[in-house]
C-alpha cells in the first residue's frame, strides 16, 4: 500500500489508491453539492407568495408550480438509473447540476404559468441526474454504510433547505426583487458543477462496490433476489411513492399556510420553513442507526411520527414558536430518517451491479407523486380547509408506506451486518 493511503471502510475486496482523507473529502464535496440543489429547490415555495402576486397565480396553480420540478426527476430519474450503469457517474453527474441550474436561473424569464412550468419541469431532470449520480456513487464506494453515506449527503441538503428560505427571503425583501435569489442561487449550483468535474477523481465516482467476490463480500448478497423486479424492491417503491407525496404536498404550500391562514410575517415564515432544513440535517445519526439496526423499522418508527407531527402542524399547534418546533420535526423524522433509510433499503434489494438502476426506481417513484402532491394538497384545502387537508394527505396517507414496509422480506436484503470467515 502506497505511503499516505488506508483501506477504505465498506469496499474490502476492491483496490483502492485513495487515501480516507481524500474519499471523505470527496463526500464532503457531494454533500456540499447537495446544498445547491436544496436551495434551488428550496427559493420556489418559499418565494411563492411574490411570484403568485406578480403573475397571479392561483392556488392549485401555485401549488402545481411549487412540485412540477419533481415530475422532471419522476420522469427522468429511471432513466438515469440505466445511463448510470453504462456511463461515467461524474460527467451524468456534472450535466445534471448545469441542467437544473440554467433553469433555475431560467425561471426569472418566464412570461406566464406555461413557459415557468416547463423550466420548473426541467430543473426537475437535471436534479433527477444529480440526485442518481450522487447517491449511486457515494453508496456503491461506502457500501457496507450506505444510509450514513446517504445521511451525510443529506446534511448538505438540509443545510441548504435552511439557507434557501430564509436568505431568499432576506434578499428578495432587501431588494423588492424575487429575481435576486434565483440568479444567485442559480450561479453557486454552476460553481459546484466546475468543483465536481475538477476536484473529485473517477476512482470515487466510478466505483461498483463489492464486484470482487471474497468469502465474505459472496454473503453479502447470497440472499438477494438476481432478478431487478422482487417483491421488496416493490414495497420499497410504494413507500416511496407516499414520502413524494406527502413531504411534497407539505413543502408546497407550507409557507403559504403560515402566511395565509396563520398570518405569520414572511420573515417568520421563511425561518419556520428553515427549521424543515435544520432537521433534516441530521441524516448523519438517522443513517448510522438504520445501518446499525434496522433500515425498515426505523422509517417505519419515522412514518408514525411525522404522521403525528402534521397532525399537530395543521390541527392542534399553530403558534409561530409551534410552528418552527414542528417544521424542525418534518425535517428531522421526514428527510433526516425517511430519505437515507428509505433509499438504502432500494439499494439493498439489488445486487451491486443494480445500484444505479435501484437509485433511479426509487427517486421515480418518490418525485412522481411528489409532482402532483402540491396540486392534490391545494385542491383539498379548497374542498376540506387546512385542517382538513393536512389530515387528509399527510396524517392518512403515512399508514399505506407502513403497511408497504411491513411486507419486506429481511433475509432477502445485502445483509449489511453478515459476519462470515473466508476459507
Amino acid at each position: 500500500m502506497a505511503v499516505g493511503t488506508a483501506p477504505i471502510p465498506g469496499i474490502a475486496g476492491e483496490k483502492r489508491s485513495l487515501s480516507m482523507l481524500v474519499s471523505l473529502a470527496c463526500l464532503g464535496i457531494f454533500a456540499a453539492a447537495y446544498i445547491t440543489n436544496a436551495m434551488d429547490r428550496q427559493i420556489f415555495p418559499m418565494l411563492l407568495t411574490w411570484i403568485s402576486k406578480s403573475y397571479g397565480f392561483g392556488l392549485k396553480d401555485s401549488g402545481l408550480l411549487s412540485t412540477v420540478f419533481t415530475l422532471g426527476i419522476g420522469i427522468a430519474a429511471w432513466p438515469t438509473g440505466y445511463l448510470l450503469d453504462r456511463h461515467p457517474r461524474k460527467l451524468v453527474l456534472v450535466l445534471g447540476m448545469v441542467i437544473y441550474s440554467v433553469f433555475t436561473l431560467a425561471t426569472i424569464w418566464s412570461r406566464g404559468f406555461v413557459d415557468m412550468l416547463i423550466f420548473r419541469a426541467m430543473t426537475g431532470v437535471g436534479e433527477a441526474m444529480q440526485i442518481a449520480a450522487l447517491f449511486a456513487a457515494a453508496g456503491s464506494f461506502f457500501y457496507k454504510n450506505k444510509a450514513l453515506v446517504i445521511g451525510t449527503i443529506n446534511f448538505g441538503y438540509g443545510i441548504g433547505g435552511f439557507l434557501g428560505p430564509y436568505y431568499g427571503t432576506r434578499l428578495t425583501i432587501a431588494t423588492n426583487d424575487w429575481h435576486i435569489p434565483f440568479l444567485i442561487f442559480a450561479s453557486l449550483g454552476l460553481v459546484m458543477a466546475v468543483v465536481i468535474w475538477f476536484a473529485v477523481p473517477g476512482e470515487f465516482t466510478e466505483s461498483k462496490g463489492p464486484i470482487t467476490r471474497t468469502a465474505v463480500d459472496e454473503a453479502l448478497v447470497a440472499n438477494v433476489p438476481t432478478q431487478f423486479w422482487n417483491r421488496n424492491l416493490i414495497a420499497v417503491g410504494v413507500a416511496a411513492l407516499m414520502w413524494g407525496f406527502c413531504l411534497y404536498g407539505y413543502m408546497s404550500l407550507y409557507s403559504t399556510f403560515l402566511i395565509r391562514q396563520l398570518h405569520l410575517a414572511p420573515m417568520v415564515a421563511g425561518a419556520a420553513f428553515g427549521l424543515y432544513g435544520l432537521g433534516a440535517m441530521l441524516g448523519i445519526p438517522a443513517g448510522w442507526l438504520g445501518d446499525r439496526y434496522s433500515n425498515r423499522w426505523v422509517a417505519i418508527g419515522a412514518w408514525c411520527a411525522v404522521a403525528a407531527v402534521w397532525y399537530l402542524m395543521y390541527n392542534v399547534m399553530t403558534g409561530p414558536g409551534e410552528q418552527k418546533v414542528l417544521s424542525f420535526l418534518v425535517g428531522f423524522f421526514g428527510s433526516s430518517f425517511l430519505h437515507p433509510n428509505g433509499l438504502s433499503l432500494a439499494q439493498r434489494c439489488v445486487r451491486p451491479e443494480l445500484v444505479g438502476r435501484a437509485t433511479g426506481y426509487f427517486s421515480s417513484c418518490a418525485f412522481l407523486a411528489a409532482a402532483f402532491a402540491g396540486y392534490v394538497f391545494g385542491w383539498l384545502v379548497q374542498l376540506f380547509g387546512w385542517n382538513g387537508a393536512g389530515r387528509i394527505q399527510l396524517t392518512l396517507c403515512p399508514i399505506i408506506a407502513v403497511f408497504a414496509l411491513l411486507l419486506i422480506k429481511d433475509k432477502e436484503l445485502f445483509q449489511v451486518h453478515k459476519k462470515t470467515v473466508a476459507a
